[in-house]
């Protein structure tokens, strides 16, 4: 009997079997890990959790107090506030919605507060799936995206690039969902946790104005400004100017001096470099250490033909944030894995979907060997 294998509408089945195997798989990844020993805090992430602690403890953005050794040791790392303040350079999103896992549980709270963002990021995923693909293909694709690309390396760490790509993935979702005003909402909160996702969210609604109608561009504008006005304000307060990030005042020492310097000088790598570094680098490019997206390939051909606007658009996203950051001088500044393109690989997860559904019904279709077919007669 030939099995059939259609969309259904079944409501949440297969995420709990995606939730047992995100267990299964945080329970590996942290095995003889410390916990409260704050060795998940690498790369920029002590820098996310001082202002934590800042907030917490002096109720300021203000690290001169938390980072001892001057700028010998912390150059690069803060920004220049407006009247001297050591401000954090990294947008403050992830250390604020962390102040009350640090108040609560100590270091360890960081490291908790980053499985929540795993979780949710994955849960997101597999709702972009399972929108096209049904329960049990939905939960493989989320899977192999954990377990097959660099996202593992980030179980035992404090990533605000977890966050900001669960952002803008439940953004999109709900822009596709035809919740554009939730949507926007979330889309514009996600530029308080990377700036760079401005990026993102222009590309979505230009996509939204080309589609139509007009009012849903609206409504998404709309939701769009409230995540923005604070930005701007935020930008104002600590650093003089709305469009002044902390990236544009970053602290260095040269020649024993402090001066400011701006990251947007940094987009100056040659592109073909950049591309090649991001896909072949044996600790950092995609394919060494994500090998499973090759499985996107076939997919994305399926995905743009049954559902074209839908598959330009998580194309557009994919690429722009690859060839962006193929000219950004510190791209590779990662401890595995390009952290830089969280969301194209989550994305990549409802193409791998489709090529694991196409394979599912090629197989389904091959006959049954001959000593397997049910007899007509039922007799011997």
């Amino acid at each position: 009997m030939r099995r059939k294998f259609g969309i259904r509408s079944d409501g949440l089945a297969g995420l709990p079997l995606l939730l047992l195997l995100l267990g299964m798989g945080v329970f590996a990844g942290l095995k003889g890990e410390k916990v409260r020993s704050g060795g998940f805090l690498i790369g920029d992430c002590p820098y996310y959790a001082s202002a934590t602690v800042s907030l917490w403890a002096d109720g300021d953005l203000d690290l001169r107090n938390q980072l001892r050794g001057g700028l010998e040791v912390h150059g690069r790392q803060v920004a220049l506030g407006r009247r001297g303040e050591w401000y954090p350079k990294h947008p403050i999103l992830l250390s604020v919605l962390s102040v009350p896992f640090y108040a609560l549980l100590g270091v360890a709270g960081f490291l908790v507060f980053n499985l929540l963002e795993l979780v949710g990021l994955l849960c997101v995923t597999w709702a972009l799936c399972r929108r096209h693909a049904p329960p049990g293909i939905a939960t493989t694709a989320a899977s192999l995206v954990l377990g097959g690309t660099f996202l593992r390396a980030y179980i035992y760490n404090f990533s605000p690039d977890l966050l900001s790509a669960l952002l803008v993935l439940a953004g999109l979702l709900l822009v596709l969902e035809h919740r554009v005003l939730a949507g926007g909402l979330v889309l514009g909160v996600s530029a308080l946790a990377k700036v760079t996702n401005l990026f993102s969210v222009a590309i979505v609604v230009i996509f939204l104005a080309v589609r139509g109608p007009r009012r849903e561009t609206v409504r998404a504008l709309v939701g769009l400004l409230p995540g923005l006005l604070i930005l701007c304000l935020l930008n104002a307060a600590l650093f003089g100017s709305p469009t002044v990030f902390g990236y544009d005042r970053t602290l260095v020492l040269q020649n024993g001096i402090p001066m400011t310097l701006s990251h947007r000088g940094f987009f100056d790598l040659p592109v073909w470099e950049g591309m090649r570094g991001q896909l072949f680098s044996p600790r950092v490019g995609l394919l060494p250490t994500s090998p499973v997206l090759l499985l996107a390939v076939p997919g994305f051909l399926l995905l743009l033909r049954r559902q074209p606007w839908e598959g330009l658009l998580l194309f557009s996203l994919s690429e722009f944030t690859f060839l962006f950051f193929s000219t950004y001088r510190w791209w590779a500044t990662s401890h595995y894995g390009n952290r830089f393109l969280m969301v194209p690989v989550c994305l990549a997860a409802l193409p791998i979907a489709y090529t694991l559904e196409w394979v599912w019904k090629a197989v389904d279709r091959l006959p049954l060997p001959h000593n397997l077919t049910p007899s007509k007669t039922g007799g011997r």
